[in-house]
């Protein structure tokens, strides 16, 4: 005999099973579902914190003992996002754009053998007393 009573997965259409007030078939189908119904201002969100993860994966690849300098060539080959920081820390020519727990100081050495000035990033793991910095003070 027939259950008119099925209940259906919002997202893929397959039949529920388990318990009564079920939505989805599984976590991916709730995800995904979740996912494409949310406003547009959420999606630019996630896209935002997606890249400010990128940003602190890569500064954390290539800094892996705490304090590093590299060309900013190399940061722009792996996809880092210049314009995305979730702090900073400083003084006006002394800087650090932090993602997360890593920070990035730009630098621009000028050198006699090369023509053009050389743009690198110093980057660091933040230290505890840049989590007391008063941006008052700056």
């Amino acid at each position: 005999m027939e259950n008119i009573n099925r209940k259906y997965c919002l997202h893929c259409g397959s039949v529920l099973t388990g318990r009564s007030d079920k939505r989805f078939c599984s976590d991916q189908c709730r995800a995904t579902h979740n996912n494409r119904h949310k406003a547009p201002h959420e999606q630019r969100m996630q896209e935002i914190n997606a890249q400010l993860r990128r940003n602190r994966t890569i500064l954390k690849s290539l800094c892996p003992i705490g304090k590093a300098t590299v060309r900013k060539e190399v940061l722009d080959e792996m996809g880092f996002d210049f314009g995305h920081h979730t702090s900073f820390f400083g003084r006006p020519g002394k800087l650090y754009f932090f993602c997360y727990d890593y920070g990035y100081m730009p630098l621009v050495e000028r050198s006699l053998t090369e023509q053009h000035p050389v743009k690198k990033v110093m980057i660091i793991q933040k230290q505890n007393f840049a989590d007391r910095a008063d941006p008052w003070l700056l």
